[in-house]
């Protein structure tokens, strides 16, 4: 019965293991290529976000909030760059 129990589950360990590595080689490209097209999709959605917000009234406050973290990113960046350059 442990027998049956231990090779139940390195059988599935196994599975996702496979279905992970198929993942990962459908996406194609290097590590670095892979977050490059991940940085580009968070790019897509916080401009469709963007456009969504913009549609609103600015006192609403999904609009505010939204500004606020807009304006919280642009300030992150700004500080990465500063960083990368010393």
């Amino acid at each position: 019965m442990k027998k049956a129990v231990v090779g139940g589950v390195v059988a599935g360990v196994i599975v996702v293991a496979a279905v992970a590595a198929a993942k990962n080689a459908q996406s194609g490209g290097s590590p670095e290529e892979r977050e490059a097209q991940k940085a580009t999709k968070r790019e897509e959605m916080f401009a469709k976000m963007q456009a969504n917000m913009e549609a609103m009234p600015d006192d609403f406050p999904p609009v505010a909030l939204f500004n606020n973290i807009a304006a919280i990113r642009e300030t992150t960046e700004r500080i990465l760059e500063l960083l990368e350059k010393d």
